[in-house]
């Protein structure tokens, strides 16, 4: 009776979360079972003949590539499906666990932030309803994402491909989405609100990332100890490997045990690290709202920028693996003397840096996006409506979330950027291998454009279409895939001057094309102007 009671009503809070969720969750399921299946369709055509699968072979088995997808191993004649698991597992991966963690966190700590599960809990409720429909929740979801994967890869029937196979992919990314999605149930007991719940699970999933690729380049046995390494281990047309199914499953079990115990030894609001208490008297500079957003968000801006500066840094490691052609062909200083080998040590770092610059980019903009449309959120929470009681005008206001988030997301990237340049450089046997401090400010410039535009975009929807303030997330979305995938897809070009990120070439490999460079900063001025006049024009959502 005691365990049920602490469940009781878990049936009708299922209901009500996938009511609550029910658009956020089918633009998830739709845009990942379309993605899956639409770009295994299309495999047979990209790499259906043994000399286009040599071609790709060796590019995948190159340390750089490795860093960035994963490490597999080829036994026998190579096929089409196999090398669709080592492009698309790791990647799919990736986009599962994000989907996941803003799943759990909202569905549990973002609910209990708003006051929505104090009202739950005041009916005839159990204390372990609301996480245990999260729960059922992240199964239900994940698990529907694993059968229209599998459905998808077999219905695609790529050459090499097999039931088991199939199968073995959509359940084990189901598998690694709700270990990760547990890890979020647990981040949200343990913290005291949504953004440091969000903060740690975000850390230990980078933990996990930057310790499958260092171990992936250097040691690929101990890729094992990493949650995310366990996806590449699973091998599906090669020699199908059940068991990193089963250790997700044991750790999102153990995860959600963890969970349950946090959630029974808390009170409603409370967490096991919580916010360290305000001064008694208000600091001087809190006289505006910038002052009040940097109070507010100082910590994960802060945690940002080091997140980004660290991700670079650990990219940085294996800079003296990834430019060594000596590792991999001794003869070639005795065929073309020492000058060529460390040519082609250095176009080769410079590749992969500009490769890594488009990563550093993307993420380095997430921070900006946040913040713009933090603007919308704590408008339509009445969170400002003390703000707008005092002489404060919207042109104040607007700008004090717009000048941070674009400061952000720059300070950001040259961190990451700066990590990866300077950890890279140090870790070289030969310095003169490395990246100039003038191929660095190229990078820096090649990328800045970019982010400045999507943050642009950002303040155009935040000031004249707010309801559709999604669509941002979507279009950096769409822009990383098609430069990030779009080589190895072999993307047509069009889709990938689609967005900002396919209209610089790739910098430093390239020279910064300063044409483009100049209207790309008119473009986002311009979209920062006219979402300002947006804001001062249209009704304000204050609840």
């Amino acid at each position: 009776m005691i365990a049920m009671s602490r469940y009781g009503r878990t049936g009708q809070l299922i209901r009500l979360a996938f009511r609550r969720d029910r658009f956020r969750i089918l633009m998830w399921i739709v845009i990942l079972a379309a993605l899956m299946a639409s770009v295994a369709w299309k495999f047979e055509d990209i790499y259906g003949t043994q000399s286009e699968i040599a071609a790709i072979k060796g590019t995948l088995a190159s340390p750089g590539i490795v860093a960035m997808f994963g490490a597999f191993s080829f036994k026998g004649k190579v096929t089409t499906a196999e090398i669709f698991a080592n492009e698309m597992l790791l990647f799919m991966a990736l986009i599962q666990v994000v989907m996941n963690l803003a799943l759990s966190v909202h569905a549990t700590r973002g609910e209990e932030d708003l006051g929505i599960t104090e009202l739950v809990r005041s009916h005839a409720v159990g204390t372990a309803a609301p996480l245990a429909a999260a729960a059922w929740e992240l199964v239900i979801v994940n698990g529907l994402l694993g059968i229209l994967y599998s459905v998808g890869l077999t219905a695609a029937n790529m050459p090499g491909a097999s039931l088991e196979g199939n199968w073995l992919i959509g359940i084990g990314l189901a598998t690694t989405g709700l270990l990760f999605g547990f890890l979020g149930l647990l981040t949200a007991q343990v913290a005291d609100h949504s953004a440091s719940a969000t903060g740690i699970a975000y850390t230990l999933f980078g933990i996990s990332y930057l310790a499958r690729m260092i171990t992936d380049v250097q040691h690929p046995r101990l890729t094992w100890w990493s949650p995310l390494g366990w996806v590449e281990k699973l091998a599906p047309y090669n020699d199908a490997n059940w068991l990193p199914v089963w250790l997700s499953l044991a750790t999102a079990l153990i995860l959600f045990g963890l969970a349950v115990m946090a959630n029974n030894r808390r009170d409603l609001g409370a967490g096991a690290l919580t916010t360290r208490p305000g001064k008694r008297r208000a600091s001087a500079f809190l006289r505006g709202p910038l002052s009040l957003l940097w109070r507010r968000q100082r910590n994960v801006i802060i945690a940002w920028i080091l997140a980004v500066i660290i991700f670079g840094v650990a990219y940085g490691t294996v800079f003296n693996t990834i430019g060594d052609i000596l590792k991999t062909n001794p003869t070639m200083q005795q065929v073309f003397g020492a000058a060529m080998v460390h040519e082609a040590n250095h176009k080769v770092l410079l590749s992969f840096t500009s490769l890594l610059a488009v990563v550093m980019a993307a993420v380095a903009t997430i921070p900006g996006i946040q913040l713009i449309l933090k603007a919308h959120t704590d408008e339509t929470r009445g969170w400002l409506e003390a703000v707008y009681a005092r002489p404060v005008s919207r042109t104040r206001l607007f700008f004090s979330y717009v000048g941070p988030a674009f400061l952000t997301s720059t300070l950001a990237y040259i961190g990451g950027l700066g990590g990866i340049v300077v950890m890279g450089d140090a870790s070289l046997d030969h310095v003169k291998d490395g990246i100039s401090a003038h191929e660095f400010w190229q990078g820096i410039a090649g990328q800045l454009p970019e982010i400045w535009v999507f943050l642009g975009i950002a303040v155009l929807l935040v000031g004249c279409w707010p309801r559709i303030k999604t669509f941002t997330w979507l279009y950096l979305a769409l822009g990383f895939v098609s430069v990030y995938m779009g080589s190895l897809l072999k993307l047509p070009s069009w889709v990938k001057n689609v967005t900002p990120a396919g209209w610089m070439p790739r910098i430093p490999q390239h020279a910064v094309d300063w044409t483009t460079f100049s209207w790309m900063i008119g473009l986002a001025i311009v979209l920062v102007i006219v979402g300002w006049l947006g804001y001062r024009r249209r009704d304000l959502q204050m609840r």
